[in-house]
């Protein structure tokens, strides 16, 4: 009976070295062909997708492209309304869709940042900065030249019709585009496609303080600590606010970055590059995700209340602190909990997961006009429905025409070649096989192999071991 266990865990050796070597060789080999690509999440979301470490932040993602149509199907029916946004359409208040704005408000963006500069850091550690900014330069500079030729322009004349059906404005204006009074203060500028602009000017920064960084001992040893990191962009991010409320608690809208507003983003920026640094695994905002959900959900009430009395003309020199500090450190808190329970997610999203969050850069890039003419319609044609019903209504049909663009337009095309949108769902096999997947993700999959292949022959060695029991009991 000894001789036929040491038989059996001779096979299990030799079964390991065999399944790995062959696993290690698929290695090898991808590398040798193309050592040079590698595999950019942010660069190409089906590359993204298909990474066998975190894939909870796909979906996170996904979410949160979603997070943006609802938050903007809720600004017509807000009261008060939020300054400086010019918007299509107004129509009958509800205090729902204004509850419901200002929360997705304080985090929103935060979580957009965040994952940015946590990627970022990925891809400059993997793959420098020179690559950093040309990945980057390809996949932000694209779609904002797309959308500022496309999108923008779709969004001026919606925007006008609805002001021309309100009476706002004479339907001539169309045409000329010379308003009186003021009407186009807050008419001109990027709209949504900011964080583009914003996102593609944080990596130039980094790309420069990163090579700064590389030659200065002394900065290094002061950004060992990630207690004073951290501190020092939240206190940078409190005194935005402070002076500048309006960053969050109103819309700042212009073709360039505005000062407040691009110190306040780029300190969330930099708190996902610092999350990258020091939690590159994400392992300690995973043991943390349900301390920092708890105290968001104590804070973001606080913050939401202070703010909209903020809005209604309530006291700065009481507020402006309080709002500040209770803004800052909710939004950061919901945005850390939320990639905390993300990054906890270890299985492979599903198809429909993964189709999601491959299309939400497209969802997010055009649904604001087709959210805008809905928008009118609604309140033309449906005059008497429950503003919250619209809400819904104005949300989920803006992302089904987004969705339906994408898969007819997008998702297999050279726009979709063009735009860096493109995807199609390929298995484990064809990953090991692709000479342009990256070594990091040939490494992942080949981790989880060598466990599953261990695990399993550990597995069959003792239902081996337990049959051998039963026939020498016989």
């Amino acid at each position: 009976m000894e001789s036929e266990h040491k038989h059996v865990g001779y096979e299990k050796d030799s079964r390991d070295r065999f399944r790995i070597a062959n696993l290690s060789d698929n290695l090898n080999t991808s590398s040798d062909k193309d050592s040079a690509r590698t595999a950019d999440p942010c660069e190409n979301p089906d590359l993204s997708i298909r990474r066998a470490m975190l894939p909870g932040l796909d979906g996170l993602r996904g979410i949160a492209a979603l997070g943006v149509v609802l938050l903007h199907s809720c600004v017509p029916y807000m009261e008060p309304a939020v300054p400086g946004l010019a918007w299509s359409v107004n129509d009958r208040p509800h205090w729902l869709a204004s509850q419901c704005f200002w929360l997705i408000e304080l985090f929103i963006m935060p979580v957009f940042l965040v994952l940015a500069g946590y990627f970022a850091w990925r891809s400059l550690k993997r793959s420098g900065v020179a690559e950093l900014i040309r990945s980057r330069s390809r996949r932000l500079l694209v779609p904002l030249g797309f959308g500022a030729v496309v999108v923008l322009p779709a969004d001026l004349y919606i925007w006008l019709a609805g002001w021309v059906a309100e009476s706002k404005i004479p339907l001539r204006k169309m045409k000329s585009l010379k308003f009186s009074d003021g009407i186009d203060q807050d008419l001109w500028g990027l709209s949504h496609l900011w964080f583009l602009q914003y996102l593609f000017l944080y990596i130039l920064v980094l790309g420069s303080v990163y090579w700064v960084l590389q030659r200065s001992s002394f900065l290094k040893r002061m950004l060992r600590s990630s207690r004073f990191c951290f501190a020092s962009l939240f206190s940078v991010a409190c005194l935005t606010l402070i002076f500048a409320p309006e960053v969050v608690w109103g819309f700042q809208h212009s073709f360039y970055p505005v000062a407040s507003k691009w110190i306040y983003s780029g300190g969330l920026f930099a708190v996902g590059f610092w999350l990258g640094s020091f939690d590159s695994e994400m392992r300690g905002l995973t043991t943390t995700r349900f301390r920092h959900a708890s105290f968001a959900v104590a804070l973001s009430l606080p913050a939401m209340l202070l703010g909209q009395w903020h809005l209604r003309g309530g006291d700065q020199q009481v507020a402006s602190l309080l709002l500040a500090v209770t803004t800052t450190t909710s939004a950061t808190l919901i945005t850390l909990a939320l990639m905390g329970y993300a990054a906890s997610i270890k299985t492979p999203l599903s198809e429909r997961w993964s189709y999601l969050a491959a299309a939400s850069f497209w969802v997010y890039l055009i649904h604001h006009p087709l959210l805008g003419l809905l928008q009118i319609d609604m309140k033309w044609m449906m005059p008497e429905i429950s503003s919250v019903f619209k809400v819904l209504l104005g949300m989920l049909g803006s992302v089904a025409l987004s969705l339906a663009t994408y898969e007819i337009g997008v998702r297999k095309t050279a726009l979709g070649r063009l735009l860096g949108f493109q995807y199609s769902p390929r298995k484990l096999e064809t990953d090991l096989a692709d000479p342009l997947v990256g070594a990091d993700v040939l490494e992942d999959s080949i981790q989880q192999s060598i466990i599953a292949i261990v695990s399993q022959d550990d597995k069959d060695v003792e239902d081996a071991s337990e049959e051998l029991s039963d026939r020498k009991a016989a």
